[in-house]
């Protein structure tokens, strides 16, 4: 079970990898939504012993090396974001997919407004837009990705 666990798991967040960073326009970047975070959200849910910090923060270090971004910023905002969820569990094994989206939306809402921040730091400039829609379009599309998965990985 752990092998077959584990090749899920890699499968997922080499695929969500690959979705991350495929070359958009610019107007669509924004409305990206953030699979890499979204990928370990799902394995936390559905196995909270197996997936967590660890999980996290290996999959912001690959996001960081192939985006090209500053190392560790999405390691750090992955791992908060799930250091929240971990903390939450005990309340989140009840909540039903539709509970899920605006949980969600906070998580990755907070996930920008970290990554924003720590961009701050290297470039002075920012758009409010970079903070909200990358939390809206995961959120939206959240239930076609924890559906897709059950389906795909027949949980």
């Amino acid at each position: 079970m752990k092998n077959s666990s584990f090749f899920y798991s890699s499968t997922s967040l080499f695929l969500g990898l690959i979705i991350q960073i495929l070359p958009v326009n610019y107007s669509l970047a924004l409305w990206r939504p953030q699979f890499m975070l979204m990928i370990p959200i799902y394995w936390l849910f559905r196995s909270p012993s197996q997936y967590g910090l660890g999980f996290a923060l290996f999959a912001g270090i690959m996001l960081d090396i192939f985006s090209g971004e500053m190392y560790g910023r999405y390691a750090l905002g992955f791992s908060f974001c799930i250091y929240i969820l971990i903390v939450l569990s005990k309340r989140l094994q009840n909540f039903r997919l539709a509970h899920q989206i605006p949980l969600l939306f906070v998580v990755i809402f907070l996930n920008q407004l970290l990554t924003v921040s720590i961009s701050l730091l290297y470039r002075p400039s920012w758009e409010l837009m970079a903070l909200i829609a990358p939390a809206i379009s995961s959120a939206m599309i959240w239930p076609v990705l924890s559906v897709s998965l059950d389906k795909i990985f027949k949980r």
